[in-house]
């Protein structure tokens, strides 16, 4: 019975984590959100069983993958993927990202421009220097851990707050995710922000398909990106803030699968 498996591999003289599901065709790799893990895209593979290869890679800092020491930058964190693809044997892919996923994943598309099939992104930053700049203003460093324990709650406060009502076990998950990630959160936020973006995306030569949760931080700027890049696909989501992949599922599988087979069938 075909599952979704967990495994490593080698990169950066340490180990990635990810998840994967059996399949034929091309592979489509998932790069998740800040300050979850691979686990946000469980329900995405389940609908997707079968349908091709798909890997789900932790990024170094969350989940179970390594922890990076210092400031890693964007191209660190790029270079540490590709590595790791390589390792695994996928010469070929598509690839759905998510909010600090989308950053990291542009910088593979741009970087291995023969072997990106196409790029989904989900919660596109897609900001001037000056929003940018403005926007990391108010992504305030990780609570730390106090001998009270108020850091839990003030994390709990935050992590519900990024889902449209109460999902007992969605924001479980996401609040493991943010204890388990208190440097990789600061150190890939910093990445993140220090990384001309907009300049990167244009840069990229394969299929583009930005999409966004209708409530989600980053709705507003898809009109911005369809007028820089007249090619991409552009959809607006159900009303799920941060967590497309999981409450609006089904529609997300349905785009990304017309997606890379519009790619496919050329």
């Amino acid at each position: 019975m075909n599952k979704i498996r967990k495994a490593y591999v080698d990169a950066a003289n340490d180990q990635i984590h990810y998840l994967y599901s059996n399949g034929q065709g091309i592979p489509l790799l998932l790069f998740h959100r800040t300050p979850a893990s691979s686990v946000i895209y469980e329900r995405m593979m389940e609908k997707m069983m079968g349908s091709r290869p798909i890997f789900a890679l932790d990024t170094p800092g969350f989940g179970e993958s390594f922890n990076p020491e210092g400031m890693p930058s964007v191209i660190d964190y790029r270079d540490w993927f590709c590595e790791a693809i390589d390792n695994l044997g996928i010469s070929s892919f598509h690839i759905y990202a998510h909010h600090t996923g989308t950053h990291i994943a542009t910088e593979i598309a741009v970087y291995w421009k023969n072997r990106v099939q196409s790029l989904m992104l989900n919660g596109v930053a897609y900001l001037t220097e000056k929003e940018r700049l403005e926007f990391a203003k108010k992504i305030l460093p990780a609570t730390r851990p106090d001998e009270d324990g108020r850091y839990l709650m003030e994390t709990w406060k935050i992590i519900k707050s990024l889902f449209p009502s109460f999902d007992r076990n969605l924001v479980h998950l996401e609040f493991i995710g943010a204890l388990r990630a208190m440097d990789g959160r600061d150190q890939a936020f910093r990445a993140i922000w220090d990384q001309e973006f907009t300049k990167v995306l244009r840069q990229v030569e394969c299929p583009v398909f930005a999409m966004s949760a209708a409530n989600d931080f980053f709705a507003g700027y898809l009109d911005r990106i369809k007028e820089n890049i007249p090619s991409a696909r552009i959809a607006l989501l159900g009303n799920a803030i941060v967590a497309s992949p999981e409450l609006d599922t089904d529609n997300t599988v349905r785009l990304l699968n017309e997606f890379m087979s519009d790619v496919e069938s050329g």
